[in-house]
């Protein structure tokens, strides 16, 4: 069971991913190239089971259907 403090370190991590190059961004939503790079960063996306396509596919199903962000 996660606890309170995993899911704060969660969030955080969250927030700087979605604020990586982009000084204008407000950590709360975060776009498909962040998206890729967090998973490739924490080794979700390692380029054979799971590869950089498949991680964009995640991300397309997840956004609303006229969304660029998550």
């Amino acid at each position: 069971m996660a606890t309170s403090t995993d899911v704060a370190g969660l969030e955080e991590s969250f927030r700087k991913f979605a604020i990586h190059g982009d000084p204008k961004a407000s950590g709360q939503e975060m776009n498909g190239k962040n998206w890729a790079k967090l998973c490739k960063d924490c080794k979700v996306a390692d380029g054979k089971a799971v590869t950089g396509t498949d991680v964009d596919i995640v991300f397309s199903k997840v956004k609303g259907k006229s969304a660029r962000v998550i």
